[in-house]
C-alpha cells in the first residue's frame, strides 16, 4: 500500500486528544462511612465498573475517527503488484503510443479500435498539469503523430493536434521500435515520474518478441501503461490471405486461373459465405461484366480454398480483386479483398512474307512461324498473321500492318525496299529472319538501313551439336519471362549454320542474344522512329531444331509484343503493403509516373547499380498500381505526390502493372496473454490498463483506492460514539 499525501500523517498526533480529555475529565464516585449505607456502596462499585467501560469505549470511538480520518486525507491506495507510484507533487514526462497498425481499423458499433485508443488518449492528455510534458508516436510513424520534431513538449494543444494526426494505415507495424524509442525520448528526460501510455488491441501479431524488451525495461526507470482497446473482447475476422493466379498469355481463349486462400479467425462456422471476383477493381464496382462467385463453408479457426476460372477480358492489362461479400464480415474490410495483375495485350496485325514457299505445307518457311504467331489459329488470337509470297508483296500496302517480318525473303522490288524503310521510319517495325535465298550482297546494298552488315553463313557439323544459345541477358524486355529456371529453356536447342554479322561501329546496334561461341543471334536496330530486328538463322527447321522446342513460341510472341509496343510488364509476385517494388529499366525507359490505388501521383526512384532498374517504395495502399511513361513536355509533369489530368499527361496503356495487398499476418487477430507480456517485459514495470483519467500532478496509477472506505468507517464511528454517550449507565 502507498500514500499518495503523506504527510497528512502527522495528525495521527491528534489521537493523543481524546486520551487527555479522558484523563482530566474522569469522575470517581463518592465515599459514605456510614455501616447503614452497604448496600448503596455494593451499588456504586458497580456502576463505576460500567462507567470505566463506558469511557474506554468512547476513548477507542474518538481515537478511531481522528486516526481513519487523518489516514483518508493522505489518500492510501492499494498498489497493483510491482508498480511503483510517484508522490503527489512530483511531474512528470509522458509518451502516448498509439498502435495504428492494420488490425485498429477493426470495427466495433460505429468506430474502430483505432478512434476509441485516440478518444481515451485525448481523456488523458487534456488531464496533464502545466508541469507536466508529453509526446505522441504512431507505431507506423509515415502516418503522423509526433508531436514535436524536439521531442517532449509540455503544450497539450500540440499533443492533442498530433494525436488528431494520427490515420490509420495498412502496415503490419511491430510494437518494440516504438516503445525503444519511447524509452529514449524518456532518458533524456530531468522528469522525476517518466510514464509510456501504450494504447494497442495486444493481438500476437504486433508483439514480436516482447522479451528483447526485458533488458531495455529493467534498465529504464519509466512506467508502461498498456491500455487494452479492445477492452478483453476476442476479435472475429474472416480474410482472404493468399491468391495464386495463373494466365496463358499465348492464348487468347485461354483461361484466367484464380486459386484464392479464405481462412476464419474466429470461433463461430461460416456457412454460405459468398466470394466473387471481378476485372478492373472491386467486384462490386464492376456491374457483372467479368465476374464470378461461388459459396464456401467455415469451421471455427480454419481455411479452403476457392478456384476461379475466368475468360480473359479484352483490356491491355489484366488486372482485379477477389472479395468476401461486406455483409459477412464487419470486422476488418480491407483484408476481405486481395488484388492481382497479369499480363495481356491488344489485338496486332502482323505480314509474313515467306521467302520459301512449298506446296510441302511444313516445309514452308512461315509453317512454324505462323503456329507461333497464332496458337489458337485464326479469330482466337491477339495476334492477326497475313501470310503471303514474295510475287505478292507489291499488292500490299505495309503502313496497314503493326508488324512485317521478311522469313528468308531473297530480295524485293526496289519501289517496295523504299516503301519498307520509309515505313520503318515513320514508326513501323519491321523483323528479319535469314535462310538460304538471303544474298548478303543485296541485303548490305539494298536493305542496309534496316539490317546490320553480313558476313557470310557458316555451318557446324551436326555431329558436334552446332551452336547452342548462350548466357542470356534478363534484364532485356523480351528476355525477362526467361529468368531464373526458364533460361535452361533456350540452351536447349541447336543452330547448326547461322549468318555472322559485320562488326558494328555505330551504336545504334545492339545484341539482345548470342550463341554459344559469341556471335550474335538477335539484334536489335534502330531507324528513325522504328526499329528493326535481325535473326540470324532461320525459322523453320533448316538450320535449327528452334521451331520445334517450347522455347519457340513464347520467344516469337514476346519480340512481337516488344516490337509493337505492347509488352506489358507486370511485377514480380505478390508485394506487401510498405514493401519495395523493383522492375528492371532499360537506357530508354526514362520519365515515369505511378497512380496509386488512392488516386495520388507520383514519380518513382530510378536506381542505377548494379543495373537500371525503376524502384516504387510508396506502397502504402493495397490495390493496383500502374506505372506510365510521360509522353509529353516536361513543364507538364506534374510534382511528386500531386492531382491532375493524368490522361493528358500520359501514354493511355500502363508500362506496368503491379498488384499491392495486406500483410496477412496482421488478419489473425488472436490476442496475447497479458500475463506472458507482463513476464516477458518484466512486472515491476508493467501494468494493464487504467481506472480513468486522474490529474497529472496526481499521477495516473493504477490500484484501489481506500480513502472512501476509511471516511465511511470513520462516518460509522461517530455514530457509535454518539449512541454510546447518550447511554446513562444504571
Amino acid at each position: 500500500m502507498h500514500l499518495l499525501n503523506p504527510l497528512f500523517l502527522l495528525g495521527i498526533l491528534g489521537v493523543a486528544l481524546p486520551v487527555l480529555i479522558h484523563l482530566m475529565g474522569r469522575r470517581r464516585a463518592p465515599l459514605y462511612h456510614f455501616a447503614a449505607i452497604d448496600f448503596i456502596l455494593r451499588s456504586q462499585k458497580r456502576i463505576e465498573a460500567r462507567l470505566k467501560l463506558q469511557h474506554l469505549l468512547l476513548l477507542l470511538l474518538r481515537a478511531g475517527v481522528i486516526f481513519l480520518i487523518v489516514l483518508a486525507l493522505a489518500k492510501p491506495l492499494l498498489q497493483e503488484r510491482g508498480l511503483a507510484l510517484a508522490p503527489i507533487g512530483a511531474s512528470s514526462s509522458n509518451v502516448f503510443i498509439i498502435d495504428n497498425s492494420f488490425s485498429m481499423n477493426y470495427q466495433t458499433g460505429e468506430s474502430t479500435l483505432l478512434a476509441q485508443a485516440k478518444a481515451r488518449a485525448r481523456e488523458l492528455v487534456a488531464s496533464l498539469s502545466p508541469s507536466d510534458e508529453g509526446y505522441v508516436l504512431a507505431t507506423h510513424s509515415a502516418s503522423g503523430g509526433l508531436s514535436a520534431a524536439g521531442g517532449l513538449t509540455p503544450d497539450r494543444a500540440r499533443l492533442l493536434e498530433s494525436l488528431e494526426g494520427i490515420v490509420p494505415s495498412f502496415y503490419s507495424t511491430p510494437i518494440n521500435p516504438s516503445l525503444e524509442k519511447a524509452l529514449s525520448l524518456l532518458n533524456g528526460s530531468k522528469k522525476e515520474l517518466k510514464r509510456v501510455f501504450l494504447f494497442t488491441d495486444l493481438t500476437q501479431n504486433s508483439w514480436r518478441e516482447p522479451q528483447d524488451l526485458s533488458d531495455s525495461f529493467k534498465k529504464a526507470t519509466a512506467f508502461l501503461y498498456i491500455i487494452d482497446t479492445a477492452r478483453g473482447q476476442p476479435l472475429s475476422n474472416l480474410a482472404i490471405t493468399a491468391l495464386e493466379s495463373s494466365y496463358d498469355w499465348t492464348r487468347k481463349d485461354g483461361k484466367v486461373h484464380l486459386k484464392a486462400t479464405i481462412q476464419n479467425f474466429s470461433d463461430a462456422h461460416v456457412k454460405d459465405l459468398l466470394v466473387r471476383v471481378g476485372w478492373g477493381g472491386r467486384p462490386a464496382t464492376t456491374n457483372g461484366k467479368g465476374t464470378a462467385q461461388g459459396f464456401l463453408d467455415l469451421p471455427p479457426h480454419s481455411q479452403a480454398v476457392k478456384e476461379f476460372f475466368l475468360d480473359a477480358p479484352g483490356e491491355a492489362v489484366l488486372w482485379g480483386c477477389v472479395e468476401i461479400v461486406e455483409s459477412a464480415d464487419g470486422g476488418l474490410v480491407a483484408d476481405n479483398q486481395r488484388y492481382f495483375a497479369l499480363p495481356s495485350v491488344k489485338d496486332m496485325s502482323v505480314l509474313v512474307i515467306d521467302g520459301a514457299p512449298s506446296i510441302y505445307l511444313y516445309q514452308c518457311e512461315s509453317f512454324y512461324l505462323e503456329r507461333a504467331l497464332n496458337p489458337a489459329r485464326l479469330h482466337h488470337s491477339y495476334i492477326k498473321p497475313t501470310v503471303i509470297i514474295p510475287r505478292e508483296i507489291p499488292s500490299v500496302r505495309f503502313k496497314d500492318f503493326d508488324l512485317v517480318i521478311l522469313a528468308n525473303v531473297e530480295e524485293m522490288p526496289s519501289q517496295k525496299v523504299a516503301e519498307l524503310t520509309s515505313y520503318v521510319k515513320e514508326g513501323g517495325k519491321v523483323l528479319f529472319s535469314l535462310g538460304n535465298n538471303v544474298r548478303t550482297e543485296y541485303y548490305n546494298t539494298s536493305l542496309g538501313e534496316l539490317v546490320p552488315k553480313l558476313r557470310m553463313a557458316v555451318e557446324s557439323p551436326k555431329e558436334s551439336g552446332g551452336l547452342s544459345l548462350g548466357s542470356l541477358d534478363t534484364s532485356h524486355p523480351i528476355l525477362r519471362v526467361f529468368a531464373g529456371e526458364r533460361s535452361a529453356l533456350l540452351g536447349a536447342s541447336n543452330f547448326y549454320k547461322v549468318f555472322l554479322i559485320e562488326p558494328q561501329v555505330t551504336g545504334s546496334v545492339s545484341t539482345v542474344l548470342s550463341y554459344s561461341n559469341g556471335a550474335p543471334a538477335l539484334l536489335e536496330m534502330s531507324c528513325g522512329k522504328g526499329r528493326s530486328m535481325l535473326f540470324t538463322s532461320t525459322f523453320d527447321r533448316d538450320w535449327t531444331d528452334l521451331p520445334v522446342k517450347p522455347i519457340f513460341l513464347p520467344l516469337i510472341q514476346q519480340i512481337c509484343l516488344y516490337l509493337t509496343g505492347n509488352l506489358i510488364e507486370v511485377g514480380p509476385g505478390e508485394v506487401i503493403v510498405g514493401q519495395e517494388w523493383e522492375m528492371p529499366l532499360s537506357q530508354e525507359d526514362a520519365s515515369m509516373e505511378v497512380l496509386d490505388p488512392g488516386g495520388n501521383l507520383f514519380s518513382p526512384s530510378i536506381k542505377s547499380h548494379p543495373s537500371r532498374a525503376v524502384v516504387v517504395s510508396q506502397t502504402d495502399y493495397p490495390g493496383i498500381y500502374r506505372i506510365k511513361k510521360v509522353v509529353s513536355a516536361p513543364s507538364l509533369r506534374s510534382r511528386a505526390g500531386s492531382g491532375g489530368p493524368v490522361a493528358e499527361r500520359q501514354s493511355p496503356v500502363p508500362w506496368a502493372v503491379f498488384a499491392v495487398n495486406v500483410d496477412p499476418r496482421e488478419s489473425d487477430l488472436s490476442r496475447i496473454d497479458p500475463a506472458q507480456l507482463r513476464s516477458s517485459l518484466g512486472e515491476e514495470r508493467v501494468g494493464l490498463g487504467l481506472p480513468g483519467a486522474v490529474g497529472g500532478h496526481e499521477g495516473l496509477v493504477a490500484g484501489l483506492r481506500l480513502w472512501p472506505i476509511l471516511l465511511i468507517t470513520a462516518l460509522g464511528l461517530l455514530t457509535m460514539e454518539s449512541f454510546v454517550v447518550g447511554r446513562r449507565p444504571s
